[in-house]
């Protein structure tokens, strides 16, 4: 794995990759974040994923202004970050794909996004690209960015983030057991809620699955986090 240096992450702050890349691959999560290599290629299925996240942040910003942007605009949004933020140590894994196949499928989502779901939706957004940071005990923080954090129109409390991975996750703990419903435990401690919503929207699938988050619930996950933390000190 070709990497580069950069300053490993202090010791006691834990978000939910890091974690996740030490259940995944300890080797690789010992030279990210103990060392501090950073790899030195990013792959397309990434850069796709941030095109993206960044057209739908611009859409949502854009409604709190009280604008309401077209499909037109949400794609040349779109077509914009493509270009200005394509970077030189990009990574195609598929040798039959090219990077127009990318490019024309986040085209294809933002689309879909704008109409299936943008358009109709009515609950208020109260923070894009929210970061948390939760001190669990003297030498654990946890800390992670939420997509979007709102209300439904009903008044509810959600959290919810994009994904635009090719499948939908499962209820394992480092797919989507724990990161959107650990940022709703977050977002509980910010408000007197007694619940809140945690959902995962996938854009390939058009499809967006919720979660209940008591307080109660929420405060397990972030315990949670704090024995799987422990197990990397």
């Amino acid at each position: 794995m070709a990497t580069t240096q950069k300053r490993p992450t202090p010791r006691n702050l834990f978000s939910f990759s890091r974690l996740k890349t030490l259940h995944q691959c300890p080797f690789r999560y010992r030279l990210r974040y103990l060392k501090g290599m950073k790899e030195s290629f990013r792959s397309i299925e990434t850069f796709l994923g941030t095109c993206v996240h960044e057209v739908l942040e611009h859409l949502y910003a854009a409604r709190r202004q009280s604008a309401d942007p077209s499909m037109d605009e949400a794609l040349e949004a779109f077509d914009a970050q493509w270009r200005e933020r394509w970077p030189e140590n990009i990574a195609i894994v598929r040798v039959d794909e090219a990077p127009d196949t990318y490019f024309t499928l986040g085209r294809d989502l933002v689309a879909r996004f704008h109409a299936g779901v943008f358009t109709r939706d009515r609950s208020d957004t109260i923070a894009l690209e929210q970061r948390y940071s939760v001190k669990l005990s003297d030498v654990v923080t946890f800390t992670g960015i939420a997509d979007r954090v709102g209300r439904t129109a009903q008044g509810r409390l959600f959290v919810v983030d994009y994904k635009t991975s090719k499948a939908a996750g499962t209820d394992a703990e480092f797919s989507e057991g724990l990161q959107a419903l650990v940022y709703a435990a977050c977002a509980l401690r910010e408000t007197d809620d007694e619940g809140a919503l945690a959902g995962y929207h996938y854009l390939r699938l058009d499809d967006t699955r919720w979660y209940e988050v008591s307080r109660e619930r929420g405060e397990t996950l972030l315990r949670r986090i704090h024995e799987l933390a422990d197990q990397a000190l």
